[in-house]
């Protein structure tokens, strides 16, 4: 099944965009945690059971948030599919979401990317 974030009539987890560990503490309950690639904060929210939603910048960063534990890998489509290959190789437990507009959703169904973060919605982050 194809996860599908941001799209205002297909009920989904709220992501909240933090840049600190302090900021964390002000998330809802029962939200996922988004941030940019960061060992520290990672290293955090897996000591700390926090689901996370990572924005990654290359494989290797995919690579070290897969082992400390994110739930979703954020990234460009032409990142996504990369990884995708390198997940379904290695068995990543992470999810790897391609953020992208809408009206290019084909590609990713074509590409078998796990999911998509819709960022042309009016509730996105």
């Amino acid at each position: 099944m194809m996860l599908i974030f941001g799209h205002p009539k297909i009920p989904a987890p709220s992501f909240h965009l933090v840049e600190n560990k302090e900021q964390i503490a002000s998330t809802p309950p029962n939200s996922i945690v988004r941030f940019a690639f960061d060992f520290e904060m990672l290293r955090y929210c897996q000591k700390n059971g926090i689901q996370v939603a990572v924005e990654i910048a290359n494989i290797k960063e995919a690579v070290y948030a897969n082992a400390l534990h994110a739930s979703f890998l954020l990234c460009p489509f032409d990142l996504a599919k990369k990884v995708q290959k390198i997940a379904e190789n290695y068995l990543f437990d992470a999810k790897v979401i391609a953020l992208m507009d809408e009206r290019l959703i084909e590609k990713a169904i074509e590409a078998g990317i796990d999911g998509v973060f819709l960022t042309n919605q009016p509730n996105c982050d």
